[in-house]
């Protein structure tokens, strides 16, 4: 281990070197030097540096025009600068030994920046009025077609000839900026971009020289409206290899993996249940998002932990100039927002509050279902210097949700929540190199129970009702360091490391006459800690204006108990630009994870408990090849097409006749199962823009297995989630600059399931049942299967259409009223299914199925300030 942690100090001190060694790389040629001559002959020029200088330039005769008359066209003040004038058009090449400069003959011309210093231009983008820094603003010089990209701190670094440029930065949603400046040395200017009033609609999309997807609010809002609450993740529903689902407790799934297989960011800490509702709406409130990345197929060295997604979000900074803020109401929820300085461009807070209201309009049209649900968001950053920022962010959110109510009688009963709190540092280091710092703790408890009634299968009448109850939660504190090093345009240099300790506390799950609603109610396991530490490296470096290439190391190192385990994960983006505006992408990709999700398939709860991997629960591991095509067209039209393929190792399941844990602390591995995933497919993506219509077209064609040697006889079957057809279909139309309707159509191959043959108790003697009319004991079932997913849900297919009027804004105040309505033709929906069922010869049969909302009007109104 020791040789490694070297290895990468190594490697940090090694870019640090780099970075320095591009800025001395033509030390003499930096030099200044001041030139009496205006107008003369090469050879006069050469023979004033050799006598006035200290610095020897050798050339021989006959390498290029000695005679040849130049004119000074500025006044260069670095020795460089004056020898590319002075050479510009000859046939030779500069050469630098021993505090000399040799002039030696060459096939080619002088190239245009050869000997002229360069020099770094950077600072940070940030928008006018409020100082939010602006992440992946476009700095370039059109001239030379040099460009760069902001960081999610808004920090760039450029590097650029001596001498006169004209620079546009530029960012969607904001007016282009022009700057023209001379560039002597090192130069810092940190830029303000103002928004504009017409801010043309644009649909997800994604920068494949990237491999990421990055949504900014402008992108999102037409079409992520769930009940009249505006919600940042549902536009990743909209992308193809992205599934939501229901019954699941995130909603999300990426590529084939299961939902513990994304790694859910806020401001860079992990959050173990990023949604409300089981799914249905996420954590986010759009008002304090800043930005949000998904990386599904492409995934930077910084990452890892998950084997299928990385979402990762950033909140705003908060407004360093004035007060103000947005207050919404709907169906679902109410909230505000309200951001401001402390100190005015020093010191800003935001503070995000949200919380469900409304049941009794929802119970028109869903009678069985009640939730309550809350979030608050606080951030605080300071200002402390140009080059330094702190930052402190809380969160805290929790649900009650309530299914089945009839006459106060509880079929499902759900209790989750998070308390998230971090401290980050941003560091400028120097022109061209950015450090940022943080301390994380994310909290997650989990609390479900299920009320399932046996009934007589002749008269109808309930026998006897039984609980299921399960609870788990789990902690996690980290630290971590992130360096980045722009050692030139075309190389740029990441690394950083991690050091994580994470603690299950005790979890069980009991049968009971009634629902436990109270953690304490549940007996005291053994808690399950681990220690985690990553180290990575990255380098990014363009060849020439064709190719990128990004490899990478993550490695981890993890212990559990006296389980050890150390693992390489290589990952590696290639892209071809064809054209302008086509470009062929590559990605390969090992991940690891170490953290085990069990999911009960046959309860319609939320009963997901965590557990860590250890010496008999190996990791998870998966191996990904993506290649993929953009083309994005001058008219506004873009496609784009991804085949992937994925093998997954050490996925886990329930063993067979196992579906949750009870009364067992250090035997809990033995209810596990491990085995091998495969998803392979090909993606589809369409957008087409014009003054009035947005069209957005997505497609995933794909294939979703699982194979585990002791269930269904070791074959393999159909993931749970296995959808061979997803397609989607969103419009917007605009009929004036008030007034837009959008639509947006999901249609989706249904879900495999399984199902038990028949259940039956577990007559034990020992245990002293003896038959199922005893309905004051308590026993166990027995489930019976023939085959795993041999079920499959009717299609998923859901239509919405809202209308936005967002009236031109007059003064402080601006107004939009929203309407809609989810489900316009009451179509299925997806289902999750329960226990309950009839006696008949002492089996029972799964008959119940749920589902969340049918035909649901909406109106949402905002106003900000």
């Amino acid at each position: 281990m020791r040789h490694l942690v070297r290895y990468f100090l190594l490697l940090g001190l090694t870019c640090l070197i780099i970075n320095e060694g591009f800025a001395q790389k033509k030390s003499i040629l930096y030099r200044p030097f001041h030139s009496r001559l205006q107008k003369g002959t090469i050879r006069q020029f050469l023979d004033e540096i050799n006598q006035e200088s200290g610095i020897t330039i050798e050339f021989a005769s006959l390498s290029f025009q000695e005679d040849r008359i130049i004119t000074l066209r500025d006044e260069p003040i670095t020795l460089g600068a004056l020898l590319q004038q002075v050479l510009e058009g000859e046939k030779v090449k500069a050469i630098e030994k021993n505090d000399k400069v040799l002039l030696i003959p060459s096939a080619t011309p002088l190239s245009e920046e050869a000997l002229l210093p360069q020099y770094y231009f950077f600072g940070i983008v940030r928008e006018e009025g409020s100082l939010e820094p602006l992440a992946d603003a476009t700095i370039r010089e059109p001239s030379s077609r040099k460009v760069t990209l902001s960081n999610v701190h808004g920090y760039f670094s450029l590097s650029l000839p001596e001498g006169h440029h004209v620079l546009e930065i530029s960012y969607a949603g904001y007016r282009t900026e022009v700057i023209t400046m001379d560039i002597h040395w090192d130069e810092r200017k940190d830029i303000s971009l103002f928004g504009r009033e017409e801010i043309p609609e644009v649909i997800v999309s994604g920068n494949p020289i990237r491999g990421d997807q990055r949504i900014v609010p402008s992108q999102y809002e037409a079409y992520n409206n769930f009940l009249g609450e505006n919600d940042a993740l549902r536009s990743l529903y909209l992308l193809p290899g992205v599934v939501n689902v229901t019954d699941a407790y995130s909603g999300l799934l990426v590529r084939g993996g299961e939902q513990d297989g994304n790694l859910f960011l806020l401001d860079g800490n992990p959050v173990f249940n990023p949604t409300h509702m089981l799914g249905a709406l996420s954590i986010v409130n759009k008002t304090s998002m800043r930005s949000m990345q998904l990386f599904k197929s492409d995934f930077p060295s910084k990452y890892g932990g998950r084997l299928s997604s990385v979402i990762d979000v950033t909140t705003k900074d908060g407004n360093m100039k004035k007060w103000g803020g947005e207050a919404n109401v709907n169906f679902l929820a109410g909230s505000f927002t309200v951001e401001g300085p402390l100190k005015k461009d020093r010191t800003a807070m935001m503070l995000s509050f949200r919380h469900s209201m409304f049941n009794a309009l929802l119970n028109m049209f869903r009678k069985d279902f009640y939730n309550d649900f809350y979030d608050i968001h606080f951030r605080v950053t300071h200002l402390l210097d140009r080059n330094n920022k702190i930052m402190a962010n809380i969160y805290a959110g929790e649900d009650r949700l309530d299914l089945q109510v009839n006459d106060n009688n509880l079929n499902n009963r759900q209790r989750w929540g998070n308390q998230i709190a971090s401290v980050g540092w941003t560091h400028l280091l120097g022109s061209n190199s950015f450090v940022n710092t943080s301390l994380n703790v994310s909290n997650y408890y989990n609390l479900a129970g299920y009320i399932y009634t046996i009934y007589d299968d002749s008269t109808g009448a309930p026998i006897m009702r039984r609980t299921f109850s399960t609870y788990s939660s789990i902690a996690q504190y980290n630290a971590r360091t992130q360096f980045e090093v722009r050692a030139s345009n075309s190389i740029r240099l990441n690394f950083g490391g991690e050091a994580a300790f994470t603690r299950i506390k005790p979890f069980e799950s009991k049968l009971d006459s009634s629902i436990s609603i109270d953690p304490g109610a549940f007996q005291s396991f053994t808690p399950l800690p681990f220690r985690e530490f990553t180290l990575y490296s990255e380098g990014e470096f363009n060849i020439g204006r064709h190719i990128l290439l990004r490899p990478g190391l993550h490695f981890s190192g993890y212990g559990f108990r006296n389980f050890h385990y150390n693992s390489y994960q290589p990952r590696l983006f290639a892209a071809l630009r064809l054209t302008e505006r086509q470009q062929l992408y590559f990605s390969y990709n090992r991940m690891i994870q170490y953290l085990h999700l069990l999911t009960n398939t046959s309860l319609g709860i939320n009963s997901d408990t965590w557990v860590p991997a250890t010496g008999q629960l190996s990791p998870e591991s998966s191996y990904t090849l993506d290649l993929g095509y953009a083309l994005k067209t001058a008219g506004k039209f873009a496609f784009s097409a991804e085949a992937y393929w994925k093998k997954m190792n050490n996925v886990t399941n329930y063993a067979e006749g196992k579906s949750f844990f009870i009364n067992t602390d250090s035997s809990w591995e033995k209810n596990v199962e491990t085995g091998k995933g495969w998803s392979y497919g090909l993606e589809l993506m369409a957008e087409r823009s014009t003054r009035r219509l947005n069209l957005h077209v997505a497609y995933t064609l794909s294939w979703n297995w699982r194979q585990f040697d002791l269930i269904n006889q070791g074959k393999k079957f159909p993931f749970k989630y296995d959808r061979r057809h997803n397609l989607n279909i969103a419009v917007t139309y605009k009929a004036d600059k008030t007034k837009d309707i959008s639509l947006l159509w999901m249609i989706a191959s249904g879900d495999v399931f399984t199902l038990p043959e028949r259940i039956y108790p577990d007559y034990d003697n020992a245990q002293q049942t003896y038959s199922p009319d005893d309905a004051l004991r308590e026993y166990r079932f027995i489930y019976h299967f023939s085959g795993v997913n041999d079920y499959r849900t009717n299609p998923y297919h859901r239509l919405d259409l809202a209308g936005t009027w967002h009236p031109v804004r007059k003064g402080r105040f601006g107004f939009v009223l929203s309407a809609g309505v989810y489900n316009v033709y009451g179509a299925p929906s997806q289902y999750s299914y329960g226990l309950e069922g009839t006696l008949r010869e002492k089996s029972l049969v799964v008959i119940m199925k749920n589902k969340l909302f049918n035909i649901t009007p909406y109106v949402s109104a905002t106003v900000d300030f």
